[in-house]
């Protein structure tokens, strides 16, 4: 047992001394490691900024592109109302403007919202101008803009009537348009308004033209153009009816998708093909107004669509709610949509055509 003992106490004081050693060579190495750890960190202040995901500043409100005047930032949209019946093709300005509605009126024909972030940016001629109906309205409220259009439907008039909504109407407000003598067509495939003409109503009629605070911004823009995440989308087809069916086909050198009609080019009066950055379709439950002229109606409350952009595409929901509420656009996530700069096109599709619509 002395013996053990002995040999325990012989191997303790052999491991202090071994400790003692190796102690005061790192305390003389001490120095060099410290110089070491100093010469390969990183400063914080060297790291790269943190870009912002969304654009802002003087924007354009509804194409996201730069260099907007600071003078239109807070000014009303105009929506004009334009016909897609085949007398009025090619119709005036449907490339100029900076988002572009589209919904089936009846009988399977559509009509287009032409919509400019402020009346100074239409052109000067842009048509032709056809009549309102009542969920065209509850889009206009919706972004608190100034509407224009030929004529309407009775429920078209009850809600302008009963909500007093900031209209110009070439049944009563004449000197806002104007009829093209060009064309050999029934009259009311004619008419037409101009950027110059709309101010002038719009001066003479002493509409507010400063947006109200809640209907700033309607949008978010990328910062970067981004991909979306569902997959790649280089055609898409939009079969409102079997009068109007566009297909889509994407150009990956400026990144935006050209329209057809019905196989055939879907061009402007003069001649430039009408193209988007970002394509919407909002699908929404429609129904039949039983009436003798077969009107119909969408529910602009809620649904689900489709988002297109940069070759690719995502699912997405919208939600519109009240009459006077901003349609807002989420993705599958519940985030607020964020779309990339340009313009946008945005089709209000009945619910029964969207298995029509497809993604390839």
């Amino acid at each position: 047992m002395a013996k053990l003992r002995k040999n325990r106490l012989f191997k303790a004081l052999s491991l202090a001394l071994t400790l003692v050693i190796f102690a005061g060579i790192f305390a003389g190495c001490g120095k060099e490691v410290e110089e070491e750890t100093t010469t390969t960190t990183v400063p914080p202040t060297t790291q790269a900024p943190t870009t912002e995901p969304y654009l802002t500043g003087n924007i354009n409100p509804l194409t996201g592109e730069a260099n907007y005047p600071e003078a239109l930032l807070k000014n009303r949209p105009v929506l004009i109302s334009v016909e897609n019946h085949k007398d009025a093709r090619p119709q005036w300005g449907i490339t100029d403007a900076d988002i572009v509605w589209e919904m089936e009126a009846e009988g399977g024909i559509t009509r287009m919202l032409l919509m400019f972030a402020d009346a100074s940016r239409i052109p000067e001629q842009v048509g032709p101008t056809r009549s309102a109906r009542h969920y065209f309205v509850e889009l206009v409220e919706g972004f608190d803009a100034i509407f224009v259009h030929f004529g309407g439907s009775p429920q078209a008039y009850t809600q302008l009537d009963n909500r007093g909504t900031d209209h110009i109407d070439g049944m009563k407000d004449s000197g806002a348009f104007a009829r093209d003598t060009s064309r050999n067509v029934s009259s009311e495939h004619r008419a037409y308004t101009t950027g110059e003409k709309v101010m002038n109503a719009i001066e003479n009629k002493g509409f507010r033209t400063t947006l109200e605070d809640d209907y700033l911004n309607p949008f978010k823009f990328n910062s970067v153009a981004k991909k979306l995440k569902d997959g790649d989308c280089t055609q898409l087809k939009v079969a409102f009816s079997s009068y109007a069916t566009y297909t889509y086909n994407y150009s990956a050198e400026d990144n935006l998708y050209y329209s057809t009609l019905n196989g055939n080019s879907f061009n402007d009066s003069d001649g430039n093909q009408q193209s988007f950055t970002n394509i919407i379709l909002c699908y929404s439950d429609k129904t039949s107004l039983n009436d003798a002229k077969n009107r119909i109606s969408f529910d602009l409350s809620e649904g689900n669509g489709v988002y297109v952009s940069n070759g690719t595409y995502q699912e997405i929901t919208w939600e519109k709610g009240d009459y006077s509420d901003m349609m807002k656009f989420y993705d599958a996530d519940g985030n607020e949509l964020a779309l990339n700069t340009g313009r946008t096109y945005i089709g209000i599709v009945a619910s029964s055509q969207e298995s029509a619509c497809t993604i390839s």
